[in-house]
């Protein structure tokens, strides 16, 4: 009566193992495809935002905060934001561009690495680098002086005439300048 149980649990195991193993290789495939569909560069994602909600990143030193898409450390150890995007775009966009050095400012202040670049990746499976180097962080510096600037004096003001655009700002509720 012993020997069936050992071999009933023995055989329960090995199905459960199989099982396993199954569900995690089906599991990196869904990864790698994810990382394929999405323009994620090559080595080890750290954080994301996109799968799982991730912690927001917080300079308290920029009064700054964000969450990327995702963060991959690469071979050299180095920390890459990436932004996925549902629009297309042949170029850019400006404000995605600071958007990434945003989040590079930020992975800098949290992780103590310094960023060399971000990727941009568009719904068409086009990505930018992103450079984040000197031009590109003092661009970055200067419109957030800006933007508090305007905060302060009260100065910000709508800057397009999207409906569509207004529809999906958070602020719509309380602008005096969201269009009906």
């Amino acid at each position: 009566m012993v020997v069936p149980v050992i071999l009933l649990a023995v055989s329960l195991l090995l199905v459960l193992s199989l099982l396993l193993f199954l569900a995690s290789a089906g599991q990196r495939a869904s990864a790698s495809r994810r990382r394929r569909e999405y323009g994620i560069p090559r080595g080890q994602v750290v954080y994301s935002d996109l799968d799982r909600p991730g912690k927001a990143l917080f300079s308290r030193q920029w009064q700054l905060s964000g969450k990327p898409d995702y963060i991959v450390r690469g071979k050299d150890g180095t920390l890459i934001p990436v932004e996925v995007k549902s629009s297309r775009a042949r170029e850019p966009h400006p404000g995605h561009v600071m958007q990434l050095a945003a989040y590079s400012l930020l992975i800098e202040e949290s992780y103590g690495l310094k960023v060399p670049f971000g990727m941009l990746v568009y719904a068409d499976g086009v990505q930018h680098r992103v450079d984040f180097d000197g031009s590109t962080r003092e661009r970055l510096l200067s419109t957030l002086r800006e933007m508090r600037e305007c905060l302060l004096e009260g100065g910000a003001a709508r800057n397009h005439g999207s409906r569509r655009k207004c529809g999906g700002c958070r602020a719509r509720h309380s602008c005096g300048q969201a269009l009906k």
